[in-house]
């Protein structure tokens, strides 16, 4: 089958449009009539199948199905039905829109190191969950981790996962990408959960530097330096990260496995303590322990020294209505937890508008996804409160120095923010430079949209990316 030849239906789904081909075979959008939603079929190639050679791809394919079947993550791409038609077989996926990692990394695109961490600690957390069923995957590579709207990661493709109780995969074969296999997979060696750790090392090298780690001109280049040489240090190509960072990655791309990480939670809590500030080397070699994230370490003089109690009883502050406040901790509170009563005492007690407590509380969620939802909140009562000319204080009286989205002044900083974090998804990170020029022209909410849509060339996206323009 090819997308020459594409027919209308695959069993009982109805094939639409040719979405790639793979090292397994071609991927088309599909629709599933059963149940109304649409997938992605994966199709075996057929080209592949003659022989012994194809009995053992045909093999694979179905472990492949057995496998990511198993993985019930949602940082994983789902896989919902196993079939064969017409002498073809497919399987049946979860249909992800969104970009791969390697989409921005081949426009020069570099994330900035807490963007990175965010994205790496999903992929971490994907394959932990499936080493856990037994599952390594053996090719994690940028075209693999999909960037979803938000933020949001989904590890991809395990096509060449491997259960470790079965014997299909003989030693002396490699499967994988070379420049992003581990040494013992370069060498068709016996690999096990330790060569993902290893893999997911190079994407976070290349995702901090914007360079592969072990680069040449071919395989066998690559492959050579791979087996021979170390990487450039991070900090000499990127000044911008932690120092502890450095460590962490090297300690992920060692070349023998046993020098590497044990666990895809340990590699992740590492993670974590380098960019809190702590020293790689002081992490015990092979911890699982739980490292607290830097955002959600407790700050100010309300942190500490102060019971439970007296801070239940502090009650509204600087003129605030209790309710309000009480709504905005509680919209808080799912992200970040009970600490949300200590930062919304003390932001309130600062902040002078709507979007300014927003903005405030906004930079102690961790994930951007959340963010970025915490802050259309803030922008929707920061422009309800500016149309109405009043303000959450005491007894309703009175705006505080607070911008408004209405013709002629100031957007309020959430909005912007907002409307860059659903920009950054459809174009990249060049969306920051974009939308700070547009808010400068922009006379409105709908004005600042209409501008930024412009540098979408997709119109599906186009409209997509307005559809996220808040209605207030």
């Amino acid at each position: 089958m090819s997308e020459c030849d594409l027919p209308r239906m695959l069993g009982r789904y109805r094939l639409d449009d040719v979405l790639g081909r793979g090292a397994m075979g071609i991927v088309y959008k599909g629709y599933d009539p059963a149940i109304d939603r649409v997938v992605a079929i994966k199709v075996v190639r057929n080209d592949l199948l003659d022989g012994e050679a194809g009995s053992e791809y045909l093999d694979r394919f179905r472990r492949e199905a057995q496998a990511a079947g198993r993985c019930m993550h949602p940082n994983i791409v789902a896989v919902y039905d196993y079939s064969e038609s017409d002498g073809t077989s497919f399987i049946v996926m979860e249909y992800v829109k969104g970009r791969p990692l390697d989409h921005f990394l081949r426009q020069g695109i570099r994330l900035a190191p807490k963007e990175a961490l965010f994205v790496l600690l999903q992929v971490l957390d994907a394959l932990g969950y499936a080493h856990g069923l037994g599952i390594v995957h053996r090719d994690i590579k940028p075209a693999n981790v999909i960037l979803l709207e938000g933020g949001r990661v989904k590890v991809a493709d395990f096509g060449v996962a491997r259960l470790n109780t079965t014997g299909l995969t003989q030693h002396g074969s490699i499967i994988g990408t070379p420049s992003y296999m581990s040494p013992e997979q370069c060498k068709g060696e016996q690999v096990d959960h330790r060569t993902d750790l290893f893999s997911t090392g190079v994407i976070l090298y290349e995702l901090l530097t914007g360079e592969k780690p072990f680069p040449g001109k071919h395989a066998t280049e690559v492959m050579y330096k791979l087996l021979n040489h170390e990487p450039r240090e991070i900090g000499e190509l990127n000044a911008t990260v932690p120092p502890g960072v450095n460590a962490v990655v090297r300690r992920a791309l060692a070349k023998q496995p046993e020098e590497r990480y044990a666990s895809a939670q340990a590699f992740a809590d590492a993670l974590k303590a380098a960019f809190a500030g702590e020293s790689a080397e002081a992490q015990p070699a092979y911890s699982d322990q739980t490292v607290v994230r830097p955002s959600q370490l407790p700050t100010g003089p309300d942190a500490t020294g102060q019971d439970a109690a007296s801070r239940n009883a502090a009650g509204p502050w600087s003129g605030w209505d209790a309710q309000f406040l009480q709504n905005v901790e509680r919209d808080l509170a799912y992200h970040v937890g009970p600490l949300a009563k200590i930062l919304v005492k003390n932001a309130a007690e600062k902040a002078q508008d709507v979007a300014e407590l927003y903005e405030t509380l906004a930079r102690k969620i961790p994930d951007a996804a959340g963010r970025s939802q915490f802050l259309r909140r803030g922008l929707r009562q920061s422009a309800g409160s500016s149309a109405s000319g009043s303000f959450p204080g005491a007894g309703g009286s009175g705006s505080r120095r607070g911008p408004t989205a209405t013709s002629g002044a100031p957007l309020p900083p959430a909005a912007i923010e907002a409307a860059e974090a659903a920009l950054t998804f459809h174009i990249g990170p060049i969306a920051k430079v974009l939308v700070k020029k547009a808010a400068g022209q922009a006379r409105s909410l709908d004005d600042l949209y209409e501008r930024l849509a412009k540098h979408i060339t997709d119109e599906e996206e186009r409209a997509a990316f307005l559809r996220k323009r808040p209605r207030v």
